[in-house]
C-alpha cells in the first residue's frame, strides 16, 4: 500500500515538474512560436537593458516578461488558440475596439455611439461649424476659383442597424450628429455627397455585398461604388471631365481580403472564419489629354479613403493628391516614420491645389472637419475672426484625453452630452 502510494506521489511529481519545465524548454525553440499576432506590440532584446534606472522604474521587468513571453515555442498557437476558445464557446473577443453583433456582424463601438447619438455635440455647435464651413465654401470658389467638397461616407451602424447588438438598447436611438449635419448642410446650401444615405438605399438594390459581415469599411464592391459616384460627383460640381474608369470584369471569392474582412485578422483566431462570397470589380483607366482633366486635389480624411489611395483610383483620377490623414499627418507616412502636416504651409498648399476633398464617415462627425475648416480660414481670410467657443470645442474633441472622460461621464450619469460640451 505505501509501495503504492509513493509511486502515485512520484508520478504527480513527475507530472508537476514536467509542467512546471514545459515553458522552459519551448523558449529554446522561438523559431516554433507560429505567426506574428496582430496588434501586438514585438520588443527585441536591446529594448530590456538591465540598468539600475530601468530597474527601479520597473521597465527592465516589464520588458523581460515581454520577451520571455514572445520567444516561447508555439506561444502564438496558445493565444490563438485561448481566443478560438472564447470566441467559439462564448461568443467573446478582447479584439480592442470590435463589437460582435448579430449573426456575427462586426461592428467597432464608436459607429454604434455615433448612430445612436450618444455623443451628439447639438443643433448650437452644428449650426456654427456648418456655417464656418459654407464660408469657406463660398470663399474659394468666389476668390480662390477652387471647389471644396464634403463627403459624408457611410458607416457600418447606419447600414446594419439591425445587427446593432440588444446591450445598447438601438430602440433608444436618439438624433445623431450625421442627422444633425447633413439636415444642417441642407439647410445652409453646402456642397456636400451624402454616401452613407446613397449606400442604405442601394443596400437592397445591388446585386453585392458592400460591406462584409467581418469588415468595418466598405467592400471591394463598395468601395468602387463610392469611387464611381464621387468621380460623376466632381464632375458635375467642378465642369471637368475625369479620366474614364473601364470594366475589365470581376470576380467572386471568400479569399481574406483585408479590405473586406479587416476586423478579422486582429481578432488573431487559430482558424479562419467561414467568409462570405465577396465581388472583386478589376478596373482600369483610360486618360485622353484632349478630352479628359486630372486636376490637384487636397484630401482630408480618415481611413475610408485608405482604400481610394492603396487601390491607385486617386492616382489615377488626378494628377496630385496630397492626403492628410485626420488633417495630423500625412499619408502613407503615418506609421513608423511619421511625417505630420505642415499647418505653417496651409495657404500654399491650398493654392497649389484645385479641389479640396473633405471626407468623413459618421464615427468621426462629432469632431467634424478635425479644426482643418477654421485653420483654413484664418489663413485665407483676414476678416475671419476665431470663435473661442469652436475653438475650445476642436481642442476638447480632437483629443481623446479629453473627449472619452467627456462620453463617459455622459453615459454613466446619463446626461446628454451636448449638455456638458455646453457646460
Amino acid at each position: 500500500m505505501n509501495q503504492n502510494h509513493n509511486k502515485t506521489a512520484f508520478l504527480l511529481w513527475l507530472f508537476i515538474m514536467v509542467l512546471l519545465l514545459f515553458p522552459l524548454v519551448l523558449s529554446q525553440f522561438p523559431q516554433i512560436s507560429g505567426n506574428k499576432l496582430q496588434g501586438i506590440d514585438y520588443i527585441d532584446k536591446g529594448d530590456a537593458p538591465l540598468t539600475w534606472k530601468s530597474v527601479i522604474s520597473n521597465q527592465f521587468q516589464e520588458n523581460a516578461d515581454k520577451l520571455v513571453r514572445q520567444n516561447i515555442g508555439c506561444s502564438n498557437y496558445w493565444v490563438r488558440l485561448h481566443n478560438e476558445i472564447n470566441f467559439r464557446a462564448f461568443r467573446y473577443s478582447k479584439t480592442e475596439k470590435l463589437v460582435l453583433g448579430k449573426n456575427d456582424c462586426f461592428f467597432e463601438e464608436i459607429y454604434i455611439t455615433e448612430y445612436l447619438g450618444h455623443n451628439y455635440i447639438g443643433e448650437y455647435f452644428i449650426r456654427k461649424k456648418v456655417a464656418n464651413l459654407k464660408r469657406l465654401q463660398e470663399l474659394l470658389e468666389k476668390q480662390y476659383h477652387k471647389h471644396l467638397i464634403l463627403v459624408f461616407e457611410p458607416g457600418k451602424a447606419s447600414f446594419s442597424p439591425e445587427a446593432i447588438p440588444d446591450r445598447y438598447h438601438p430602440e433608444k436611438k436618439g438624433i445623431s450628429n450625421y442627422e444633425g449635419f447633413t439636415r444642417e448642410c441642407n439647410r445652409q446650401g453646402v456642397c456636400c455627397l451624402d454616401l452613407n444615405r446613397y449606400f442604405v438605399e442601394q443596400k437592397p438594390l445591388r446585386p453585392h455585398k458592400l460591406y462584409s459581415k467581418y469588415g468595418v469599411h466598405w467592400s471591394s464592391y463598395g468601395l468602387w461604388l463610392a469611387a464611381d459616384t464621387l468621380t460623376r460627383f466632381i464632375e458635375q460640381t467642378c465642369a471637368i471631365d475625369l479620366p474614364d474608369c473601364l470594366a475589365l470584369g470581376d470576380s467572386n471569392s471568400t479569399y481574406n481580403k483585408d479590405l473586406d474582412f479587416d476586423m478579422e485578422p486582429p481578432m488573431n483566431l487559430l482558424c479562419e472564419l467561414p467568409h462570405e462570397t465577396m465581388n472583386f470589380p478589376i478596373r482600369t483607366f483610360l486618360y485622353d489629354s484632349s478630352r479628359h482633366a486630372r486636376p490637384r486635389v487636397f484630401t482630408i480624411a480618415d481611413s475610408y479613403y485608405w482604400s481610394i489611395w492603396n487601390s491607385g483610383i486617386s492616382q489615377n483620377l488626378f494628377s496630385q493628391n496630397t492626403f492628410w490623414y485626420y488633417n495630423r499627418t500625412v499619408y502613407p507616412d503615418i506609421w513608423e516614420n511619421i511625417v505630420w502636416a505642415d499647418k505653417s504651409k496651409l495657404s500654399e498648399i491650398i493654392e497649389d491645389h484645385d479641389i479640396i476633398l473633405l471626407m468623413i464617415t459618421e464615427a468621426n462627425l462629432y469632431d467634424f472637419g478635425w479644426g482643418f475648416i477654421e485653420e483654413a480660414l484664418s489663413v485665407l481670410d483676414d476678416s475671419y475672426v476665431a470663435d473661442p467657443e469652436i475653438t475650445s470645442l476642436n481642442e476638447t474633441l480632437g483629443n481623446k484625453d479629453t473627449y472619452r472622460p467627456l462620453l463617459l461621464r455622459s453615459q454613466r450619469e446619463q446626461v446628454p452630452f451636448e449638455k456638458l460640451l455646453r457646460k
